[in-house]
């Protein structure tokens, strides 16, 4: 059985502006952009790698998915695997 290599592209946090002894409007807003840039992209790794492990055939997850991805099916009783097109059992057969 080969083994499953997930790359995860590392998270770059946006460059913060340096704090001012007086905080202006424009400051406020260029800071709170710049958080709400960075918390935006962890949202969307942990939307991409939090998918459910297992459920049945109908709560299979159908868009994000990378390739290899795992899923018990419990309506099967099997363990299945995404192969960039369909859902596979272990020996290749679309189910």
């Amino acid at each position: 059985m080969s083994s499953i290599n997930y790359t995860v592209k590392p998270t770059i946090a946006p460059n913060l502006p340096t704090a001012q002894t007086e905080y202006s409007i424009e400051y406020e807003i260029q800071l709170t952009n710049a958080l709400r840039l960075y918390f935006n992209q962890i949202d969307n790794f942990t939307q991409n790698v939090a998918k459910p492990s297992f459920g049945t055939t109908a709560q299979r997850p159908t868009f994000n998915l990378p390739i290899g991805a795992i899923y018990f099916d419990t309506t099967l009783g099997i363990p299945i695997w995404y192969n960039g097109t369909h859902w596979v059992n272990s020996s290749g057969t679309i189910v």
